[in-house]
């Protein structure tokens, strides 16, 4: 029987923001212009970490526990999957014999998750289609395809931490034993945050893990110490806006599995260039410690 399940871990980061959260208008284009305002600065900064960290947990080497709140296995036995998720087909084809089933859907209505001590819980709608790339050829590859997957976070702790939100699109990811490969295609998330305002992030992104030490990615096991590039292409709209974004990694991003705060980096940064119309608003997401980063950006040209 199949084992396993993959899932993005929800991240919320602790932040460290310079700028203050107002949508007023000023001498860098206003609410109505056509560069960021120091709000949307965040707000985009925020997202695309948020981004970045669910893409590194569905990227997790682990195809026993690939879901974060996977229920505890009984002593021995193997871990199962939640059993609010409805699997079909049941049992999955695997014609190849491979971790990866031919294609398999999980469909998550009605599964709700209590961590945290009881001071977060998430509330899950919606499917993710589990899919071999190759199916006739052992592989260490799978897609994930998400369609109006929905995660709504409540956190007493930190209620600013709440948020829903929405996913459709691609990811695939592929994996030798020392490095691994995640390719995001058209893949849209639409957040609701906390605050009130909403931001939809539609995505082509590649990423590229490379583990510290050779050899190190192995299957069943969580991702080992190393360092990911991400770049790509992506649209980012808040309210009536939309702006082009393109990310490049300027100091690869250091992944420490010690580190408890997804997305689990500790040093490292990106460069984004979002442009709409003819404004250009610079942005740099530089990580500071584990879970922690800034979002600083210079003037627009």
């Amino acid at each position: 029987m199949f084992r396993k399940i993959f899932m993005p871990g929800a991240a919320m980061i602790v932040v460290l923001l310079g700028a203050a959260c107002s949508d007023s208008s000023g001498p860098d284009g206003g609410a109505t212009g056509s560069t960021l305002t120091a709000a949307e600065v965040q707000q985009l900064g925020g997202d695309v970490v948020l981004d970045a960290a669910e893409m590194i947990e569905v990227s997790g080497f682990d195809p026993a526990t690939g879901i974060p709140m996977m229920m505890p296995a009984p002593s021995g036995g193997p871990r199962q999957p939640p059993l609010c998720v409805t699997i079909s087909p049941m049992p999955p084809v695997n014609s190849d014999g491979d971790m990866v089933p031919d294609s398999v859907r999980f469909d998550f209505a009605g599964c709700v998750f209590i961590h945290h001590m009881g001071q977060v819980t998430d509330s899950l709608d919606g499917t993710i289609d589990i899919v071999d790339p190759l199916p006739l050829a052992t592989s260490h590859g799978v897609r994930h395809i998400f369609t109006q997957f929905t995660r709504a976070r409540t956190n007493e702790t930190f209620p600013a931490r709440s948020f829903v939100a929405v996913h459709d699109g691609s990811r695939e990811w592929g994996a030798s034993p020392d490095t691994l490969g995640h390719t995001v295609t058209n893949f849209v998330t639409q957040w609701t945050h906390a605050g009130g305002f909403t931001s939809i992030h539609e995505k082509d992104w590649v990423g590229k893990f490379t583990a510290t030490a050779a050899g190190t990615i192995l299957p069943g096991q969580p991702l080992p110490a190393g360092s990911w590039t991400l770049g790509g292409t992506s649209q980012w709209e808040r309210g009536p806006r939309v702006w082009s974004v393109v990310t490049t990694t300027t100091a690869p991003l250091v992944y420490d599995p010690a580190c408890d705060v997804p997305p689990k980096i500790t040093s490292g940064s990106l460069h984004l260039m979002v442009t709409r119309d003819q404004g250009v608003t610079d942005v740099d997401i530089t990580f500071t410690a584990c879970g922690q980063y800034t979002v600083t950006r210079t003037p627009a040209s």
